[in-house]
């Protein structure tokens, strides 16, 4: 998978989703996390980290691709590269992880009111959206939540709101849908990567009941899950909690063996190297904490 990642950089020093493709911001971050934390082309992780910069807006968001001015929420993945891939004391992309830090600390999901004819959770409660102007939703708000407390701000009001929403937005059998609990009287289905997404950004919170059933549906749920997204971020999930079952290893390696006869992804390539990597870049720190 290493060997297929670096293979599938384009010459700007960029990943997109599929050989071949432009640049997107979302790859990209993820392959210089994956790569960073194996310890391998820190030549390719630089000059991923470039891009990043150069995609940069001066508001501080980074839109999806160089194509795209938005939306503009790959800006918690690329804040967690500059942060986490820096090598040694090399201090060149903090000026963009701070700017792109006070445009999350901005950014806000759309309030709405309360409508219990059709959802039941609280929707004033406000994290981040896909899309500016829109509702909070679980992805979003937990990738700025990994960004933020990658920065050390596990204690500001956004994050500990963010924290609030994910928790409140928890299904009531175990696991996350997208951001809904309720659609007028149907209760949704959990999603393992979602859930996995949601675990991950509340690595080290107090562990209480909503964590345990997220932690018990991934559990069962991924010793029948191949698909690359769903297992990776599942996996991640987990590992955030210290809870990743013996069998990770031989899952990814199944996922991997897969994936390996169809058409490049750097996304899934890259997931799946964070989800087995000795050093998870998007969770260090917290990976080892399962309590307050």
């Amino acid at each position: 998978m290493l060997k297929r990642l670096l293979e599938a950089v384009n010459p700007a020093g960029a990943w997109g989703y599929r050989v071949g493709s432009s640049g997107g911001a979302e790859p990209t971050a993820l392959a210089a996390l994956a790569l960073a934390g194996e310890g391998q082309a820190p030549e390719c992780v630089a000059a991923a980290l470039q891009w990043l910069a150069a995609l940069q807006r001066e508001d501080g968001a980074v839109p999806i691709s160089a194509k795209a001015d938005s939306p503009h929420w790959p800006t918690s993945l690329a804040t967690l590269a500059w942060l986490r891939c820096a090598e040694g004391d090399d201090k060149t992309h903090a000026v963009h992880a701070q700017r792109a830090l006070g445009w999350l600390l901005e950014a806000r999901g759309r309030a709405v009111s309360p409508d219990g004819t059709i959802h039941d959770h609280d929707t004033t409660l406000v994290g981040w959206p896909w899309v500016a102007g829109t509702h909070s939703w679980i992805e979003p708000t937990a990738y700025a939540l990994l960004a933020l407390r990658a920065a050390g701000k596990t204690n500001h009001p956004r994050v500990r709101e963010g924290v609030e929403l994910i928790l409140d937005r928890a299904l009531p059998d175990g696991g996350w849908n997208y951001g809904n609990r309720r659609v007028f009287e149907n209760i949704l289905r959990p999603f393992p990567a979602t859930t996995g997404v949601a675990l991950a950004a509340l690595g080290g919170e107090p562990r209480e009941a909503r964590i345990d059933a997220a932690i018990a549906y991934l559990t069962r749920e991924l010793q029948r899950v191949r698909a690359p997204l769903s297992l990776a971020w599942g996996l991640i999930g987990l590992r955030a909690w210290s809870t990743q079952p013996p069998e990770a290893s031989a899952w990814l390696e199944t996922c991997a063996r897969r994936l390996i006869e169809q058409p490049a992804n750097p996304q899934y390539d890259a997931l799946l190297l964070l989800a087995g990597a000795t050093t998870c870049l998007l969770i260090e720190g917290w990976e080892a904490r399962t309590d307050g």
